[in-house]
């Protein structure tokens, strides 16, 4: 059938006509709306007693790198990356006589890289609109505010990477039913993908294509790169990894991990260094990324450990002496403002490389209240302001999928945020009941994965572990009820 000729009027009749095959066919609401609502009988906020100011013990995920990496959008769903990784060697023998030939040069050697789009999506409890936001008498009320945002850490980060922005601030959570739903939906979203970053594998993804997950940091910055279209092996790409055996880096007695643990670093660090300056790729900006504990016990012992890991020149019977104080500054200066998360660092070679604390890094736990954890080495950029590793994902709006639904879809039933970075829908209602979900597709990419490194299995005690927002963790705490049950009324029925 010729689309062609239809007028703007018959396109829009024939949009009409297909939603509603659309509807009929595809998943709407359930007719059985969820019953915990924020006010109202029954509701959460409803006791006519509690007082206006409300205080969040909430903790969502500080997902560091994803604050440091930069974004794009794109509509490309499978380029191909490419790192020139040699050039083979030169063949034949060196000429005998003035007019023979010499030997031939090699040729350039490529491996390309993929990345592919990982897939995310949650929808919101169903809400019964025809409730509305009534509320049980005159007693209760509707201007509680939430202190406590758990998405963002301060004033200046008004946005977190990853979250749908939609609208709604933690704060208004108690305001209404719709923000109430909306704090919820954030905060599953915030927690569900937080570690992909670091742990997405394809091998994950659902049969049909539903949830995909990216290569994360883990496979990333790995050895075993090979190319995409040949899978021929790329040692050239590799980054560099190792494992640290889980030895403990916590207390006087490991003083000799410490320096272990120090020098590798160390190391590792120069090494990168010196590879980026063989490929002139400097200047090269590097991350650290690491979880908030392990950076805690690691900068408890590096200033000690980086001023005396090295040999030291005395003579017989003299002791080496170190400055306590100055110890002391040299701590305190390279946690930097640990409440903020901002000014962390790491003394390599006299280079301060900043750290990113990171509660999405996995964190496994060992014996003795013990952890054990992995650091990441991240190239961010070379050449000074070329980026290195990004985040990219499908761009809605480039892609023009709110101009398709236009003719094909219902008007306002789907929308994008965070500039064309998640796509919203509003499904079709049942009856008054209605929902909404949002889906993203992204992915990381390092394009020079080869100055990058991992340093696994870093066992460290902290004498007490911070809260974590996973509620699958030993360390996750929340508590209290989501309804309030009994009668709507304070009043018999008879």
């Amino acid at each position: 059938m010729d689309l062609s000729n239809l007028n703007p009027q018959q396109q829009a009749v024939l949009g009409q006509w297909l939603m509603q095959q659309i509807i009929s066919q595809k998943t709407v609401p359930s007719s059985s709306p969820n019953v915990n609502f924020a006010h109202g009988p029954g509701g959460l906020f409803s006791h006519p007693a509690l007082e206006q100011p409300l205080y969040s013990a909430v903790i969502a995920p500080w997902t560091g790198l994803q604050y440091v990496l930069p974004v794009r959008g794109t509509v490309k769903t499978d380029p191909l990356y490419g790192i020139v990784t040699g050039v083979t060697a030169t063949t034949g023998s060196e000429p005998v006589g003035v007019c023979d030939d010499p030997p031939t040069a090699g040729l350039l050697k490529l491996c390309m890289q993929w990345y592919p789009l990982a897939r995310d999506s949650r929808q919101t409890s169903v809400i019964d609109i025809s409730r509305g936001d009534r509320i049980t008498d005159r007693g209760e009320h509707t201007d509680f505010i939430v202190y406590g945002q758990p998405f963002a850490w301060s004033k200046e980060q008004s946005a977190v990477p990853g979250i749908p922005s939609m609208g709604f601030m933690f704060g208004q959570g108690a305001e209404s039913e719709v923000t109430k739903r909306m704090v919820e939906f954030m905060t599953a979203w915030s927690r569900d993908f937080a570690r992909i970053i670091y742990t997405g594998n394809p091998t994950n993804n659902t049969a049909q294509g539903g949830y995909k997950e990216p290569f994360g940091m883990d496979i990333i910055l790995n050895t075993g790169h090979r190319d995409a279209e040949t899978a021929q092996l790329c040692p050239a790409a590799d980054p560099v990894v190792r494992n640290f055996g889980n030895l403990n880096i916590t207390g006087a007695a490991n003083t000799a991990n410490q320096a272990s643990l120090v020098r590798l670093i160390s190391y590792i660090f120069r090494n990168l260094g010196q590879l980026a300056a063989q490929a002139n790729l400097l200047p090269v900006e590097w991350v650290i990324a690491m979880p908030f504990g392990m950076f805690y016990e690691l900068s408890e012992f590096w200033p000690v450990a980086y001023a005396t890991y090295r040999s030291q020149q005395s003579g017989t019977g003299t002791t080496v002496f170190v400055d306590n104080m100055s110890i002391e500054n040299r701590r305190d200066d390279m946690r930097g403002d640990m409440l903020k998360r901002t000014g962390q660092y790491l003394l390599i070679d006299g280079q301060k490389i900043p750290v990113v604390l990171d509660d999405a890094i996995t964190e496994t736990t060992q014996a003795n209240a013990c952890f054990s954890g992995t650091m990441y080495f991240v190239p961010l950029r070379v050449l000074g302001n070329r980026e290195a590793t990004f985040i990219e994902y499908f761009d809605y709006n480039q892609a023009n999928v709110l101009k398709q639904a236009q003719t094909m879809a219902a008007a306002d039933t789907f929308s994008v945020s965070d500039g064309g970075r998640f796509l919203i829908h509003k499904k079709p209602p049942t009856n008054f009941c209605t929902q909404l979900l949002a889906v993203t597709e992204w992915r990381v990419v390092c394009t020079t994965p080869y100055l990058g490194a991992r340093i696994t299995n870093i066992n460290y005690c902290p004498l007490i572990h911070e809260r974590s927002y996973d509620p699958a963790s030993n360390y996750h705490q929340d508590g209290g009820r989501t309804s309030r049950t009994g009668s709507p009324s304070y009043f018999s029925i008879v």
